[in-house]
């Protein structure tokens, strides 16, 4: 699939982005690339922390809405796994500009402009959230695409939105995510290595 492809390049690049720099800028990324479409552009920014967070990626675009329902009657096509645009296993919406929660905080709905913000909710014990996709979605279907998903690099969690062509202003954005187990500490790590190594000895010491 599509977007299984450029979650691995757009993963990437980040970690190669973020390897280098040493002065904070703001970094964009088109979807689709205006050179593609001409219709419609969404277009995200953010601060890459110094060259230390990478950048935003262009992940997916389509046309149709982006409903945030996993099924149903119109099920959202980063959620449907019989879609082409489907981010893949373990991926749920986490929220919805329209849906009420506060973990995503937007300005600018129904203008072509504005600010995005997360604030995550707590995750299960031993977990953390992972991998996050922020998708816009503008009012009106009349041009393509209607809307346009972003994979955002580790630590990032604010920036900017705009929307190019036509006019057209945002509807609603979503947030998506995966959880993903908290990695242990390298510390953690070789003292678990070491238990178990002592474990060995004393099994064959009974043994002897």
């Amino acid at each position: 699939m599509r977007v299984k492809t450029r979650l691995l390049a757009a993963a990437t690049t980040a970690a190669l982005l973020g390897a280098g720099a040493a002065s904070a800028a703001t970094v964009s990324a088109s979807c689709p690339d205006p050179v593609q479409t001409g219709d419609r552009v969404f277009t995200v920014s953010h601060d890459d922390g110094g060259g230390t967070l990478g950048s935003v990626s262009c992940l997916d675009w389509g046309s149709g809405n982006i409903s945030g329902n996993a099924n149903g009657q119109n099920p959202d096509p980063l959620l449907d796994p019989l879609s082409a645009s489907y981010l893949g296993d373990g991926y749920q919406l986490i929220d919805k500009t329209d849906g009420g929660d506060a973990s995503l905080l937007v300005t600018g709905i129904n203008a072509l402009s504005g600010t995005w913000e997360i604030v995550l909710p707590a995750a299960p014990a031993g977990m953390l959230w992972t991998n996050l996709v922020l998708a816009f979605k503008s009012g009106d279907g009349g041009f393509d695409p209607d809307w346009a998903a972003f994979l955002l690099p580790e630590g990032v969690t604010s920036g900017t939105w705009s929307l190019f062509g036509h006019n057209q202003a945002l509807s609603h954005a979503n947030l998506y995510g995966q959880l993903a187990p908290i990695p242990l500490p390298a510390s953690a790590l070789l003292l678990l290595g070491g238990l178990g190594a002592l474990g060995v000895v004393r099994r064959r010491r009974k043994t002897a």
